[in-house]
């Protein structure tokens, strides 16, 4: 839900605003009622905003009727929001994933429509590391990789729809056309050069192919991350959700530690480890089993910077182009000292 963020009128012309004509058929909103703000568009592949109900409470309200002038896909619009209705139906027995989202006000899934709590100022974490306001990091970030772990757990070998595939593991594929892909010169260009390096390449086919199956989110990043009240973390986004190997989300909340920590060539910040071992403590893995997901948790890491470096070079028009490179480079660095990162998860995960 993180998108630049614009004012939108309600009372335009004789049709409601989407997100009133969503809130009415749910029942959040009577037949004449107006809603007392402006909403706030989040609007990415469909409509989202954030509003203020007539009693006060503020929701998110996510309509598949909606769909945003665009160059993306209709049909990527409704898988997504197809999958963030998936989870909520799941949340209803999974207590583990009820535990790890917002609380929902609404769900009608054969509208297409799905309104959330709001959790306002504290939305993303990755605001809340940048003012301070998590207070404890390390009790932060265990409790965010129990309820990942948890999730894995209670979701494991169930009969789930497939998540869709991370882009580094698409565009890192050997006789993948970069140019059929559709992205900007520089990113072909990041393409090449990340091609270039065999250990990535491996990574990224070993990787293709998971070892475990859960439920994962496949998109697992601070802006992703809402700091509820206690502070406690809830996931949000779950547009790319399905069938996954669960090393894939571990990995990802890893590389934001690796990221947030440049300085260090080796080793995890103190809140990235508690992070890994709330997860170990909730996803009990076993011991036979634990280096290898550590490795392939350390691998994940790895090509998660290197889709960061991608998502900007999607950017370089406007000056992130350099950022790009430097994201690919810590990618590279991170996957020289690959043993020593893994055997640190591996410690970490052990209980």
């Amino acid at each position: 839900m993180i998108a630049d963020t614009t004012m939108v009128r309600t009372d335009a012309g004789t049709t409601p605003h989407p997100s009133v004509t969503a809130l009415r058929a749910v029942g959040l909103l009577g037949p004449t009622e107006l809603l007392r703000a402006e909403p706030v568009d989040l609007s990415r592949a469909h409509g989202v905003w954030a509003v203020h109900l007539p009693d006060g409470r503020r929701v998110v309200v996510k309509s598949g009727a909606f769909t945003p002038p665009t160059d993306g896909s209709t049909d990527s619009a409704q898988e997504g929001l197809g999958a963030e209705l998936f989870v909520q139906r799941m949340a209803r027995w999974c207590l583990p994933l009820q535990d790890a989202i917002p609380s929902p006000a609404a769900v009608d899934e054969e509208h297409g429509i799905l309104v959330v709590e709001d959790l306002g100022a504290g939305h993303p974490a990755s605001l809340a590391l940048v003012s301070g306001t998590i207070g404890d990091e390390d009790a932060f970030f265990r409790l965010l990789g129990a309820r990942v772990g948890a999730v894995h757990r209670a979701t494991a070998g169930l009969p789930l729809p497939p998540a869709r595939p991370p882009l580094v593991l698409h565009v890192l594929r050997a006789g993948e056309h970069a140019d059929a892909l559709g992205l900007a010169a520089t990113t072909r260009d990041l393409i090449g050069f990340l091609r270039a390096q065999p250990a990535l390449m491996a990574a990224a086919a070993r990787l293709r192919t998971p070892a475990g199956r859960a439920l994962v989110h496949h998109d697992l990043k601070w802006d992703n991350v809402a700091v509820a009240p206690g502070p406690s973390p809830v996931i949000v986004d779950w547009e790319l959700a399905g069938a996954g190997d669960p090393a894939w989300d571990l990995g990802c909340l890893v590389a934001e530690h690796l990221l947030r920590d440049r300085s260090a060539a080796v080793g995890l910040p103190s809140p990235g480890r508690e992070l890994v071992h709330g997860y170990g403590e909730a996803a009990r893995i076993s011991s036979r089993a634990t280096g290898l997901f550590a490795e392939r948790v350390a691998l994940a890491a790895v090509l998660r910077l290197a889709q960061f470096a991608l998502e900007v070079a999607e950017r370089s028009e406007h000056g992130d182009e350099e950022q790009s490179h430097g994201l690919a480079g810590l990618a590279i660095g991170h996957q020289d000292h690959l043993s020593a990162l893994t055997e640190e998860l591996r410690s970490c995960l052990a209980r």
